[in-house]
């Protein structure tokens, strides 16, 4: 028997109301619907009662809904409108609440491209018209094929194509402005692997028991959300653009710092807007650029530090913080909020780390001409060999050296900072690195300086070299001296990675610059 199609299960289910059909509908969906809930509010037991809530609406307008929705679309829709609605009751006790204590942990995603663009998902995603959105949930959240997205939306499979194209370029420009510097096939794989996570195993059956009943046994909790959400979807019905305000926040239930202000008697005509932050990156950077006074408050430092730049934060203008989702709100003029959002990205602005790994080794002398013909030879000035690997070739000269009789000193490895000079040592050698991040992001200027010593006829040899590398290349010094058995050479690979230790640049990004090495 064939398998129904969605509106063929919503028809069952709203003529007979019957289980089964909704069942089917839960299962297929509550994954897609779980995930959203979770990526605004950062929380699993708030993302089911928004799941739970998305549902309790589906089940009452499961029999007015047109045959040519998009189911999917219209669930991630009503997924982003019902947590929205979520996060302002959130922020609104939050307020109440006035709290002032920080936490300091910070749940980190597991992947560097995903950790940059899952804030901000759900409020580009917002920006987009139906159609485009209902194609990049189509696409990449279910991971459905051209052919099959034309289908669904009522287009052949070469329009479908230019929608999603249209789509992920127009992401890809609004992650740019927010300081994500991407490209759509980035885009398009992070989303594709991240957007749409397992829901627990229980939760499809919890839902469909209270959906189907269309909430009457839901919690009042619940009931509120249905309710907020259903007045949001009325509003965004009667608009031609949808606007969410929270859309790029993750909250949680967890501490909020209270910017205090001074008192003032105007009163402008304010606006609230919503920034998502890294709390950590957010606040070092926050202390670094303020330099507060000693025994400042912290709830006062963001205010005064925007008073030195011009923008007065005074009531009834307000700014809170929740530091655990990095979720600052704040209540002010157009114009400040246009102000404060430059600034916000600069704050929240964490530069790459640079992981250095070296490797050395004692060569025989029978294998040293392999060492030194496996990359790129430079001409240098230098009394030792200077080469250049990329990460294959690297694998490739380790595979060949370990069937024979190399011999490892050492692997020390390290992360530090463009322009910060780090020492590395084993028995016999000692390597200074500073390695030093150019603009275009991809190039590092590596510095390296070091000596072996051979402590039995009381000599040394200076190794050095000053080379431009791409991320994750190798540099290779090699010894010029030999005892006519062995050989030291010195490979120490730079990558560049985020606070994580996530690499910063996926293997797309640097696909271009595979066997090349940058101008030097």
């Amino acid at each position: 028997m064939p398998e129904l199609d969605d509106h063929e299960l919503l028809a069952e289910f709203a003529r007979n109301e019957s289980e089964a059909a909704f069942a089917a509908l839960v299962t297929r969906y509550v994954n897609l619907v779980y995930s959203t809930g979770l990526r605004f509010t950062g929380n699993p037991h708030h993302a089911e009662e928004i799941t739970q809530a998305v549902f309790i609406i589906l089940a009452r307008k499961a029999g007015k809904l047109s045959p040519r929705t998009v189911l999917s679309g219209w669930l991630y829709q009503t997924a982003q409108l019902t947590a929205a609605n979520f996060v302002k009751g959130e922020i609104r006790r939050q307020h109440r609440e006035q709290e002032a204590y920080m936490q300091s942990t910070l749940t980190e995603p597991d992947a560097a491209a995903w950790q940059q663009l899952a804030p901000q998902l759900d409020e580009a995603m917002g920006r987009l018209g139906e159609t485009d959105r209902n194609a990049i949930v189509l696409r990449f959240f279910e991971n459905k094929s051209a052919q099959e997205v034309g289908a669904a939306l009522k287009l052949t499979e070469a329009a479908a194509h230019k929608h999603v194209n249209r789509a992920l370029e127009k992401l890809r420009k609004f992650f740019m402005k927010r300081g994500v510097d991407s490209t759509t096939a980035t885009i398009a794989e992070t989303i594709s692997i991240h957007s749409v996570q397992a829901a627990p195993v229980t939760l499809a059956k919890a839902v469909t028991a209270v959906a189907v009943a269309k909430g009457a046994a839901a919690s009042a909790s619940t009931l509120t959300l249905i309710k907020g959400a259903l007045k949001l979807m009325v509003w965004t019905k009667a608009k031609t653009a949808i606007v969410i305000g929270a859309a790029a926040i993750l909250a949680t239930t967890t501490g909020t710092v209270a910017f205090r202000a001074l008192e003032t008697r105007s009163a402008p005509k304010l606006q609230m807007r919503v920034f998502k932050v890294n709390s950590r990156v957010f606040l070092a950077n926050l202390l670094q650029a303020a330099q507060p006074a000693a025994g400042m408050a912290v709830t006062n430092i963001f205010p005064a530090y925007l008073a030195s730049k011009g923008i007065s934060i005074l009531p009834p203008k307000a700014i809170a913080f929740n530091d655990g989702p990095g979720l600052l709100s704040v209540k002010a003029t157009a114009s400040d909020l246009k102000a404060i959002e430059k600034i916000v990205v600069q704050l929240n602005y964490a530069p790459p780390q640079i992981h250095m790994k070296a490797r050395f080794i004692e060569v025989p002398e029978s294998d040293a001409e392999a060492v030194l013909n496996a990359g790129t030879v430079l001409n240098t000035t230098n009394n030792n060999s200077v080469e250049i690997l990329d990460d294959d070739k690297v694998m490739q000269l380790f595979r060949r050296l370990s069937s024979d009789h190399a011999v490892t000193l050492g692997e020390p490895e390290a992360v530090t900072l463009s322009g910060h000079q780090t020492q590395m040592r084993v028995e016999g050698a000692t390597m200074d690195f500073v390695p030093a991040l150019y603009d275009n992001g991809y190039t590092i200027k590596l510095w390296a300086e070091g000596v072996k010593v051979n402590a039995a006829v009381h000599s040394a040899e200076i190794l050095t070299a000053t080379v431009n590398l791409w991320d994750n290349q190798t540099l290779a010094l090699g010894s010029q001296k030999t005892d006519g058995q062995s050989r030291l050479f010195v490979l120490v690979t730079t990558t560049l990675v985020d606070p994580a230790g996530n690499r910063f640049h996926s293997q797309a990004n640097l696909q271009s610059k595979l066997g090349t090495i940058p101008p030097q």
